[in-house]
């Protein structure tokens, strides 16, 4: 008799630890284009994590822990903001891309994240602007763009190392490639 209560509690455990519905997902976002303000609610505890990505200028918000459970959504926006793109980043991250239109970019140090609570944030973006084609040490990811025909100078001092490299970890995302570096 005990042993049957045993066996069906841990088969109930297993079945409900491993219920995708029981993860942490993104429960709802909404960009307001009229504020430039995405609105971030899931169904527990996160902390985005974000990084501001150069040609084409992007917005990139991970939701370590969080579970889309969707295939990718895409809400179109227009102007300087050309679109926002959710979706399943690796099995434990949700990723958020705000995409600027070409010619566009977006002051790191004016992006506001609010933590309304644990689980509901909003993300304020300052009004992109006009990239200026000068060059000046703060602007150097401005000077060469997809459409121009300036060529990169490459170094003729190579270092190199006998033997191989091996790359492991590579995920493709569709912003590109991610390699994991995994150190012990």
């Amino acid at each position: 008799m005990k042993l049957e209560w045993l066996l069906t509690g841990t088969v109930g455990t297993v079945l409900l630890l491993s219920s995708p519905t029981w993860a942490t997902s993104l429960s709802s976002w909404r960009f307001d284009a009229g504020q430039n303000r995405l609105e971030i609610n899931t169904t527990g505890n996160v902390q985005p994590k974000a990084q501001l990505i150069f040609s084409p200028t992007r917005l990139v918000i991970d939701l370590p822990g969080i579970v889309f459970g969707r295939p990718q959504s895409i809400q179109q926006v227009g102007g300087a903001i050309r679109a926002v793109r959710v979706g399943q980043f690796d099995p434990q991250t949700t990723r958020i891309v705000v995409e600027l239109a070409p010619g566009y970019t977006l002051d790191p140090q004016q992006i506001k994240f609010v933590g309304v609570t644990p689980r509901r944030w909003t993300v304020q973006l300052p009004r992109p602007v006009a990239e200026t084609t000068e060059s000046s040490p703060d602007s150097v990811y401005n000077v060469v763009t997809l459409d121009s025909d300036a060529k990169p100078e490459f170094s003729e001092n190579v270092v190199s190392a006998a033997g191989s490299t091996q790359i492991e970890n590579v995920q493709v995302t569709g912003d590109g490639f991610f390699c994991a570096d995994k150190r012990e």
